[in-house]
């Protein structure tokens, strides 16, 4: 008999391990001869370095070494370009810039002499938003580009100007999401070691290992084959383990010290140092007919993409895919934009540029069916995209498109009717319990 999976329940094949305490984790392995290594983390969110002096630190007893930048062959890694440094130089860019790295044969003595690291900074102007990081004079967050602009993405869709001035009403607004953060059970660890085979060997949780060794092996200026990753249990990602977080560091101590080495980052460490979901700043205008059908779409989207690169390109082009939702639009203007600031690096979260969207284009609807007096379900049901239909980015709707079967189940369970002059709303659905509510209780999309 064939075994089948699709409607059937499948126990995991982890799942007795894990439940029973016995699923090893990054944190949980050691070996002999094992050292600890600490960060010593950027004190400011944005200074130049002008001297880094470890030599305090270094009579703790137990400290084996501090490692700095000139301890790395190749002083740069980045999953998409490489403009992050494994330890920072000249400059810190956010406060979850590494400076050094303090082993010790103990914990508590890596802890001890990481207060005792001296770094001599100078404050320099911070860019805390991305509208601000926009303008002609804003402090350059990479001082080897003309801007701070990473990246500018457009798309361009018949004739705006035709469209609004066929609107019988328009209607505009601007929307902002915050920083999300992934907020996995598991923080970032990682045990690094030299193998019999003379491998850089990083036992830690990743999502993209193979990427992983590429950034490894060029930050080591080793082969690529002389570099190895070993994932275990991995206690949550959520795309949030796609960056480089303590691989690279643990990978480095190892290899110029010969020896097994260990980190595990503290939870404030965690969401100090690694990425978050991407702000955005979003400013919509939105024309319409009397009978609810759009004519025309124009918005900007700003994204934060905080001090590096990471994967802000590619959610950028996601998010301008989608920034007009899943409606027919016949004229179209559409920029999105990353912008480097002094914030949190932000990158991949769980629907990876397809999550913010949707604040800005449904409230318009809701607006625009307020405008017009229609009901919210009836105006996108006059909208939405089916088969055939050719969307904003210039592709055709394949037949397998359901966005009006989606929408039609989700307001019939919400209490909706369809009635031969268009839906309206009927009541609490008979179906689902009402939610109870409280004083001062609220909700919210992101």
């Amino acid at each position: 008999m064939t075994a089948r999976a699709v409607g059937e329940s499948v126990p995991r094949l982890d799942i007795e391990a894990k439940v029973q305490g016995r699923r090893r984790f990054p944190q949980d392995m050691s070996m002999p001869g094992m050292l600890h290594a600490v960060v010593v983390w950027a004190g400011y969110p944005h200074a130049g370095i002008r001297r880094i002096d470890p030599s305090t630190a270094l009579v703790v007893p137990g400290v084996v070494a501090v490692l700095t930048h000139e301890d790395v062959p190749v002083n740069e890694y980045g999953i998409n370009i490489y403009d992050q440094p494994v330890l920072a130089s000249d400059k810190v860019r956010w406060l979850g810039d590494r400076v050094a790295v303090v082993v010790a044969e103990s914990l508590r003595a890596a802890e001890r002499a990481r207060d005792l690291v001296k770094v001599d900074y100078e404050e320099l102007p911070v860019v805390d938003n991305p509208l601000d990081g926009m303008k002609p004079d804003a402090p350059l967050v990479h001082e080897d580009r003309r801007s701070n602009l990473l990246k500018h993405i457009y798309v361009r869709r018949g004739n705006v100007e035709e469209g609004f001035a066929a609107a019988d009403v328009i209607v505009e607004g601007s929307y902002h999401t915050p920083f999300v953060e992934h907020a996995y059970l598991q923080p970032e660890a990682g045990l690094a070691y030299i193998d019999d085979e003379g491998r850089v060997t990083v036992i830690c949780a990743a999502q993209w290992p193979h990427d992983d060794l590429r950034q490894i092996a060029h930050a080591l200026a080793l082969p690529v084959e002389r570099v190895r990753e070993i994932v275990p249990a991995v206690g949550g990602a959520f795309g949030g383990r796609e960056d480089i977080s303590v691989q690279i560091l643990v990978a480095l101590a190892a290899w110029r010290l010969r020896r097994p080495v260990k980190m595990v980052w503290s939870r404030e460490e965690s969401i100090r140092g690694h990425g978050k979901r991407h702000p955005f700043y979003m400013r919509h205008r939105w024309g319409a007919t009397k009978d609810g059908r759009l004519t025309a779409v124009e918005i900007e989207a700003v994204l934060d993409a905080g001090a590096y690169a990471s994967t802000s390109v590619p959610v950028l082009e996601n998010a301008v895919s989608f920034l007009a939702g899943p409606y027919a639009v016949p004229h179209a203007r559409i920029d999105g934009y990353a912008v480097y600031t002094n914030n949190a690096v932000t990158m991949a979260m769980r629907g990876f540029g397809a999550t913010q969207p949707p604040v800005g284009y449904e409230l318009q609807m809701d607006r625009l069916a307020e405008a017009l007096d229609i009901d919210p379900v009836e105006i996108r049901m006059r909208n939405l995209l089916e088969p055939g239909s050719i969307a904003v980015t210039g592709n055709r709707m394949p037949a397998v498109t359901s966005a009006r079967e989606t929408l039609r189940a989700a307001a019939l369970a919400a209490g909706w009717r369809e009635e031969p002059q268009g839906w309206r709303r009927s009541g609490p659905p008979s179906s689902i319990p009402p939610r109870k509510s409280r004083p001062g209780a609220c909700s919210s999309s992101i």
